[in-house]
């Protein structure tokens, strides 16, 4: 029966190493003994120049996770792949637990429909509006509303203090 383990790599070669074991695999005609070779990413938003920019991150960087049936042979394969260190466990490669695979599917299904928000501010920043009707004034954020996207920053209109609440895209970090 197939287990699920998770395989240390160097990071940043996630995607490289993934695509070796999979040639490897086929190569070798093991492609029953193996399912899927996963990235655990997850898609973040980042705003880039007044644009909202869809990217993806690694959740587990340096790590890649295979299904795969346990028996030394498959388990050499895996380790002599260019970028692979080792086998989380090493000698003795640890399969994931029930929970953990369940937790990674769930993490697999809803990668496509989840979008993880960056929050490019916080409360004490120092910002300079960029579009509206307060452009070039500077403020410094009070709050920031995750949810909405929006931050209250608080302005000097006439000698007085005054929050005004913007959209992400409104503001940049001085």
């Amino acid at each position: 029966m197939k287990k699920w383990y998770v395989v240390h790599v160097f990071t940043g070669q996630e995607k490289k190493v993934k695509k070796l074991l999979e040639e490897r695999i086929a190569l070798e005609g093991k492609k029953d003994d193996f399912g899927y070779v996963y990235i655990p990413i997850e898609n973040v938003a980042k705003i880039r120049k007044k644009e909202k920019v869809i990217t993806e991150r690694r959740i587990y960087p340096g790590y890649i996770v295979v299904e795969m049936e346990p028996d030394e042979e498959n388990f050499r394969l895996v380790r002599n792949t260019t970028g692979v260190m080792d086998f989380l466990g090493s000698d003795n490669p640890q399969p994931l637990s029930e929970i953990e695979v369940e937790r990674l599917l769930e993490i697999m299904k809803t990668k496509v429909n989840r979008v993880a928000r960056e929050i490019p501010f916080q409360q004490g920043d120092s910002v300079t509006i960029i579009d509206g009707p307060f452009i070039d004034f500077n403020g410094v954020v009070e709050e920031v509303y995750p949810d909405r996207e929006k931050v209250k920053v608080v302005v000097t209109i006439f000698g007085r203090q005054t929050p005004v609440e913007l959209n992400f895209l409104q503001v940049k970090l001085l």
